[in-house]
């Protein structure tokens, strides 16, 4: 295990880490997201409103409602700091979180122009002035954090309460990228594209995420990719039928779920390279 792995995985040890506080820490943020959380949704229903904007609204304060379960448990019930589930340190490294965000905006960028390429009627221009500004806000300033909450749950508070049954960083990362595919199980895509194809992208961003995590012992990395791909989908190019509805300026008339797996799996590479590569060249040679 690498050092900087080991560092993040022990952070668990700060606070209070009996079995039954995980259990009721599981519970209490479970009840938040998925009891407080359908709080919005039922209050759209109920008012019969139908639209995208509040739709995006409502996906998003619920997982705000989880954010405030995680951080009743982490300090009410583990008697630690939220910010001990993202380093270290005694703050969060803002440049790494750039750094990811623009290296991962590239290779999206790059994904979309090369599907492009490939299949030139599959996106058209969706751009809508008066729809998208209102959308702009929107994303802009709360999907950074609906991200960055999703991180601190899935590669922070669990990845690091793993890492106290087992220090096996490749079972963590797989363990928590299975918990992470099964509640987007529920998406839209799932039904329209079958539930084996879908699970295995889910399956990879999740991967993606847990090893970039681990691998720099730090959670600053998966919090700017995570971000920067969910904006860039809800900006720039999402696709008919998606779980997040907004007005992007590209849409695709349907996601090819093969080409997305496929270019998540070369993106999560080039990834690793380029984050990685400084890191792997310095590293001594073993012993021969």
């Amino acid at each position: 295990m690498l050092p900087q792995t080991e560092r993040y995985l022990d952070l668990a040890r700060l606070g209070k880490n009996q079995w039954w506080r995980y259990a009721l820490g599981v519970l209490v943020i479970a009840g938040f997201w998925l009891g407080l959380g359908l709080v919005p949704y039922a209050l759209l229903v109920r008012a019969e409103v139908f639209d995208p904007l509040y739709d995006y609204l409502a996906i998003n304060l619920s997982i705000f409602i989880m954010l405030a379960g995680l951080a009743v448990t982490v300090k009410l019930i583990h008697r630690r700091t939220l910010l001990s589930l993202v380093t270290p340190d005694t703050r969060i490294d803002w440049r790494r979180v750039a750094r990811a965000a623009a290296v991962w905006g590239v290779l999206a960028a790059a994904i979309v122009v090369i599907e492009h390429v490939l299949f030139p009627d599959r996106y058209y221009l969706s751009f809508n002035a008066g729809r998208f500004f209102p959308f702009l806000a929107l994303v802009l300033v709360l999907t950074p954090i609906q991200s960055a909450a999703e991180e601190l749950v899935f590669r922070g508070y669990l990845m690091q309460g793993l890492g106290l049954l087992t220090r096996r960083p490749a079972l963590i990362a797989i363990t928590s990228s299975l918990v992470f595919t099964a509640p987007h199980l529920m998406n839209p895509e799932v039904h329209e594209h079958g539930v084996l194809i879908m699970a295995a992208n889910y399956f990879v961003i999740g991967m993606l995420l847990a090893t970039v995590t681990l691998r720099d012992g730090r959670l600053e990395l998966a919090i700017g990719l995570h971000a920067v791909n969910n904006v860039f989908l809800a900006l720039i190019a999402n696709y008919e039928g998606s779980a997040l509805m907004t007005e992007s300026v590209f849409t695709a008339r349907a996601l090819d779920p093969w080409y997305s797996l496929v270019t998540l799996i070369v993106g999560t590479l080039a990834f690793h390279w380029w984050m990685f590569r400084r890191a792997s060249a310095q590293s001594p040679a073993p012993a021969s």
